[in-house]
């Protein structure tokens, strides 16, 4: 029995939008945190460029 829930994962495109980046940036950083919204989200907090 698995009680932990699937993370949830950014796509592309959602990514792009939701942090108006370009598609290199996008990829690179899906790469680097395997998609996942929570560490993405944790992440790109801490940048200065972020939506305001």
């Amino acid at each position: 029995m698995n009680l932990i829930r699937p993370a949830a994962h950014y796509t592309l495109e959602e990514l792009q939008e939701a942090y108006e980046l370009n598609i290199p940036q996008a990829a690179q950083i899906i790469d680097k945190f395997g998609g996942e919204k929570t560490r993405i989200d944790r992440f790109m907090s801490r940048c200065i460029r972020r939506r305001a």
